[in-house]
């Protein structure tokens, strides 16, 4: 980073924290993510709102701070803004943290240094105190004097700066934990469909510029809603996590699995082609088959747990509806002809 950035993103920091100050804000993770946003200048909607709020005099309360981070801030990292604010967000957050990390290191070694300098003035002034001379002496003196206040500068700014480092580390955990609730599913733990409506756009434009292969499967349970009815949300809530994790353990640390709503889950596979989806599909399906099911409760046995599975394949070009489309009716299909199976793209045609 060169000085200029440095000194802007140090600059940013400070200002936020002098506005959080005159204004008697409490030094909180929220807070802070807004006034930092606001001297950025990086959301002009937010910066907009709050100078007529400052313009007016009208009182910024916690209220007010919760209202611009809920519609600024946890919109982007909810996904809700466009993917080069939750870039700008996320790349803001990173200089932030490593630009203080630097000025700390910095003010450290100002403070050793000028403990040192501190230091060889008194054993200089020891040394030069037989010297007869008062306009020496004073002369000296007033250094070592604006020497100690350097030191002590340092000292302060140095307590100051690892505070608010502190504060950052603390401010990005709740982002890092605000951004993971809103692309998990609660239930499962997995990726929500929110964050499968981003990651599936990104890996299509991945796709489209490397023209490389990405598969798609489609999955739901078989008959869920009837063994919902007859188990009990309960049960069904386990049997959705079971499939979850099923499908989790069998896919690649590069592939993304989704819960894509209710029973209905969705995996993309990166660099892969139909055929090896289709083999993939299989496996899940039957590690899936192979689970029986048991009433945690009460130990009775529910039986088995199947699911049926479509297939993709993304054609350079076409729109994220078509590429989800005809997994859908693959899966459709796969349902139509006997469930507990896996069908593609490829069976659409001989229906």
């Amino acid at each position: 980073m060169d000085s200029t950035a440095f000194r802007r993103e140090f600059d940013t920091a400070e200002a936020a924290m002098r506005i959080m100050r005159a204004g008697s804000m409490k030094p909180e993770p929220m807070n802070y993510a807004v006034w930092y946003t606001y001297c950025a200048g990086d959301v002009v909607g937010l910066k907009a709102e709050l100078d007529q709020y400052l313009k007016d005099k009208r009182p910024i309360t916690a209220d007010v701070s919760g209202q611009m981070f809920a519609k600024y801030i946890a919109q982007a990292l909810a996904g809700l803004a466009d993917q080069a604010t939750r870039q700008k967000l996320d790349d803001a957050n990173d200089r932030l943290g490593k630009t203080l990390n630097a000025v700390t290191n910095l003010v450290a070694a100002a403070v050793k240094g000028g403990e040192g300098f501190g230091a060889a003035l008194d054993a200089f002034q020891r040394e030069i105190g037989a010297v007869n001379d008062p306009t020496l002496a004073t002369a000296v003196a007033a250094m070592i004097g604006e020497a100690r206040k350097m030191v002590a500068l340092n000292a302060e700014l140095s307590n100051r700066l690892t505070q608010v480092s502190s504060d950052v580390a603390a401010l990005k955990g709740d982002l890092t934990a605000i951004r993971q609730e809103a692309y998990n599913d609660g239930l499962t733990g997995i990726a929500n469909r929110k964050a499968f409506n981003t990651r599936i756009d990104e890996m299509m434009a991945e796709a489209k510029a490397n023209g490389a292969h990405l598969c798609l499967l489609m999955t739901d349970i078989d008959r869920f809603k009837s063994f919902n009815d007859t188990h009990g949300h309960l049960i069904g809530d386990q049997v959705i996590k079971v499939v979850a994790r099923t499908l989790a353990h069998n896919v690649r640390d590069s592939d993304f699995a989704a819960r894509y709503g209710g029973e209905e889950f969705a995996v993309l596979f990166p660099n892969t082609r139909l055929k090896d989806a289709i083999i993939v599909a299989n496996k899940i399906r039957m590690a899936v088959r192979a689970k029986e099911m048991q009433n945690r409760r009460t130990g009775e046995n529910l039986g088995r747990v199947t699911i049926s599975i479509g297939v993709s394949e993304y054609t350079l070009g076409e729109t994220v509806d078509d590429f989800i489309g005809r997994a859908d009716n693959a899966l459709y299909l796969a349902k139509q002809t006997g469930r507990d199976r896996v069908c593609s793209q490829l069976d659409l045609g001989k229906k």
